[in-house]
C-alpha cells in the first residue's frame, strides 16, 4: 500500500471528522464527559445566601457557599475552611473563636478574612433583615439584642409591653413600631459588644450562657462582604437583595448561567478554590418538577448523573434492576402524630396510642426504607436511646378501652360518648394528596378508631395549610414530618415557652429536663438526660413517632468513576460528595 503525504492524511482526517458514516482505520480515544448533570426536585431560580437559605436548594447553594465547619458523622462538626474552638468563661459565660484558614479565596479571585464572617453575623443581627435567618438575633450572645433592638435598655422597653397588652398579635405589632422608630431616628448601637475581631483570620464571640446550639448558630457561611456589603449601613438590609446578581461564593464551583425556561442552572469549577479542584469541570442542574421526572428514573433514562430521593420500595426495585450505584442513609426528618394537649383530654390520647397499628399499610409502599421510631426523635441522633425496641404504647384494644374510660367516656350502640353525653369526634390534618403512603397511614387511624365508636375526620392538605394548621392550633391532629435540627435540643417543640411547641405541651418536669439538656456538654450525661426527657414526653402522649424514611442517592457509573463514589452514605445526601466525584476515563 503506498503510503500517504502528511498532506494528504490530513485532508482525510478533516473528511472523517466531517462525514459521520466514515470511519478511521483506526481507533481514536474519545474524550471524557466533564459537565456533572445533577437531578434536584426544584430550582427556585434565586441563589442570594442571605435571603434563599441552604434549605432550599441545599445542594446547589453548597456548591457555591461553604461554611466554616459542616455536619459529619452521627451530626457532629467537622472543620471545612476554619475551626471554632470555645473555652468557658466565668459567670457561665463561654467564649468561642471562628477562624478561617489563610487560603479562602472568593469565585471572583479575592481573599476571604475574618471581616467577611463579622460582616455576615452582622447582617444577620439587623431587624431590618427579614431572610431566611432573621430569627439569629435570639440567639444569648452578649450585646446582640441590643443591637437588634438599637438599644442598650431593650429590655425594660419590652417588660412594658410585655404589661400593656396580652394579645401576642397586638405585642408583636408594638415592639415592631418600636424598632421602627429607634432606627429611624439614628442609629445607638452599632456595635455587637460580644463579637470582637482578634486579627484577619479569628474573632471571637461570646455567649452569656451554655447552649449546646451555639456552634451551629455561629457556624457562618464565607460570603463576600465587598459584593454583598456594597452600600450596606445597619437598618438598610434591603439593599443585600440588591447586590451580587451573579453570586460570588466560596465553594467549589461557581455561578454561570439558569435557563428558566429549560429549568437547567449550570454551574463551573471555581478555579480559585482552596481544597483541590473537583472532578467535573461543570454542573448542569436539572429541575425534575419543571420536567415532571421521577429522580430515579431520570439517572435510568439518562436525564440526570446523580439524585437524591426519599426511598421506597419500587425506586430501590428499579435501581437495583438497572444496576446503578446507590447510597442510602436516614432521611433529616421523621413522620410523627402530633396531638392538641388543649383539645385531646391526655388518657383519650393514650388510648388512641393504644390503637396504633400503622406498619401494615407502610409495608407494602417502604418495606425496608424505613426506620420504625418509638420515640419522638430522629434515629439520626447518637442521643437517640438505642436500647428502645418497642412502642411505648403496644397496640391493645382492651388497655385503650381502659384510657377512655378513665377519660370519662362509655360506649352506647357504635358511638364513644364523652363525660358530657356527646359522641367523640376530631380532626386530624395531614401533609398529604391523599394518594400516598402517609394517606394510607393516616386512614388507618380512621378505622382503628372507629372500631371503638370514634369518628376521625382526616384533612389532606399542602405544605402552606399545614403549617397554617399548626401555627394556628386548628386541628386535634397533625400527621406529618418533623425535621432534624442540628442537635438533639427539642426545646422549642417542648418546652412550655417553645416556638414550635404546636401540641400545647406543659410539664414543669419535662421544661427542666430541656433546659439542662441545652446546657448538658457532657455527651454521656446528655444521652442520659434525652433519654429521660423522651420518656416523660410518651407518658404525657403529647406525640406518637411513626417511621423515618431512607433517602437514596444514585449514581450512573457509566459517567462517574465509581472508585471516586465513598462506599458509606453522607448523612448530608450528596452535597459534599458532589466535588470528590471524578468523571470515568473513555
Amino acid at each position: 500500500m503506498k503510503k500517504l503525504k502528511p498532506a494528504a492524511l490530513v485532508l482525510l482526517l478533516v473528511i472523517c471528522i466531517a462525514l459521520p458514516s466514515c470511519s478511521l482505520p483506526f481507533t481514536v480515544t474519545q474524550a471524557r464527559q466533564t459537565a456533572l448533570k445533577i437531578g434536584v426536585e426544584k430550582i427556585n431560580g434565586g441563589f442570594n445566601p442571605f435571603f434563599e437559605g441552604e434549605d432550599l436548594n441545599s445542594v446547589i447553594m453548597t456548591q457555591m457557599f461553604e461554611r466554616v465547619q459542616r455536619q459529619g458523622d452521627e451530626n457532629r462538626f467537622e472543620n471545612l475552611c476554619g475551626s471554632i474552638t470555645y473555652e468557658f468563661l466565668d459567670g457561665g459565660k463561654v467564649k468561642y473563636t471562628v477562624s478561617i484558614d489563610d487560603d479562602i479565596m472568593f469565585s471572583d479571585g479575592t481573599y476571604a478574612t475574618i471581616d467577611d464572617v463579622i460582616f455576615y453575623y452582622y447582617v444577620l443581627a439587623d431587624a431590618t433583615y427579614d431572610g431566611t435567618l432573621s430569627g439569629w438575633y435570639l440567639n444569648d450572645i452578649q450585646g446582640l439584642k441590643a443591637f437588634y433592638y438599637d438599644d442598650k435598655n431593650y429590655e425594660k422597653k419590652l417588660a412594658e409591653i410585655e404589661e400593656q397588652t396580652q394579645d401576642k398579635s397586638e405585642r408583636e405589632k408594638k415592639i415592631a413600631e418600636y424598632i421602627k422608630k429607634n432606627y429611624s431616628d439614628g442609629i445607638s448601637v452599632s456595635e455587637i459588644s460580644g463579637i470582637k475581631k482578634i486579627n484577619d483570620r479569628a474573632c471571637t464571640i461570646i455567649f452569656n450562657s451554655v447552649n449546646i446550639n451555639a456552634i451551629s448558630q455561629i457556624n457562618p457561611l464565607i460570603v463576600s462582604k465587598a459584593a454583598y456589603g456594597a452600600g450596606y449601613v445597619k437598618g438598610k438590609a434591603e439593599i443585600i437583595k440588591e447586590n451580587a446578581e451573579i453570586p460570588v461564593g466560596s465553594g467549589p464551583y461557581k455561578f454561570k448561567v439558569f435557563n428558566k425556561n429549560s429549568g437547567v442552572l449550570t454551574m463551573t469549577a471555581n478555579e480559585n478554590y482552596h481544597n483541590s479542584a473537583p472532578g467535573f469541570d461543570s454542573l448542569q442542574f436539572i429541575d425534575l418538577s419543571s420536567k415532571k421526572l421521577d429522580a430515579v428514573k431520570a439517572v435510568i433514562n439518562g436525564t440526570a448523573d446523580i439524585c437524591e430521593t426519599p426511598a421506597d420500595s419500587s425506586k430501590m426495585s428499579a435501581v437495583s434492576s438497572s444496576g446503578l450505584r446507590y447510597n442510602v442513609t436516614d432521611a433529616p426528618y421523621y413522620t410523627s402524630i402530633l396531638f392538641n394537649c388543649n383539645n385531646v383530654d391526655e388518657n383519650m390520647r393514650k388510648g388512641i396510642m393504644s390503637l396504633s397499628n400503622w406498619t401494615g399499610e407502610a409495608k407494602t409502599d417502604y418495606d425496608g426504607c424505613f426506620t420504625a421510631l418509638y420515640r419522638p426523635m430522629s434515629a439520626r441522633f447518637g442521643e437517640y436511646p438505642s436500647d428502645v425496641k418497642e412502642p411505648f404504647y403496644p397496640a391493645d384494644s382492651k388497655k385503650a378501652a381502659k384510657y377512655f374510660e378513665d377519660a370519662g367516656c362509655k360506649k352506647e350502640g357504635e358511638k364513644l360518648l364523652d363525660f358530657d353525653g356527646k359522641a367523640v369526634s376530631y380532626k386530624m390534618v395531614c401533609l398529604s394528596d391523599g394518594e400516598d403512603v402517609l394517606s394510607k397511614v393516616a386512614n388507618s387511624f380512621v378505622t382503628a378508631l372507629k372500631s371503638t365508636g370514634i369518628e376521625l375526620k382526616i384533612e389532606f392538605a399542602d405544605e402552606e395549610k399545614y403549617s397554617e394548621s399548626l401555627k394556628k392550633h386548628s386541628a386535634d391532629m397533625w400527621c406529618g414530618p418533623v425535621f432534624d435540627g442540628v442537635t438533639c435540643d427539642k426545646y422549642d417543640y417542648y418546652h412550655t415557652g417553645g416556638k414550635l411547641n404546636y401540641t400545647r405541651l406543659s410539664d414543669p418536669s419535662l421544661d427542666t429536663l430541656l433546659e439542662e439538656i441545652r446546657t448538658s456538654t457532657d455527651y454521656s450525661e446528655r444521652c442520659e438526660k434525652t433519654a429521660s426527657m423522651l420518656k416523660t414526653v410518651m407518658n404525657t402522649a403529647a406525640e406518637l413517632p411513626l417511621y423515618q424514611l431512607k433517602t437514596i442517592t444514585v449514581y450512573n457509573t457509566k459517567v462517574i468513576d465509581e472508585n471516586s463514589i465513598p462506599l458509606d452514605a453522607d448523612l448530608q445526601g450528596c452535597r459534599f460528595i458532589i466535588p470528590e466525584l471524578r468523571p470515568v476515563e473513555k
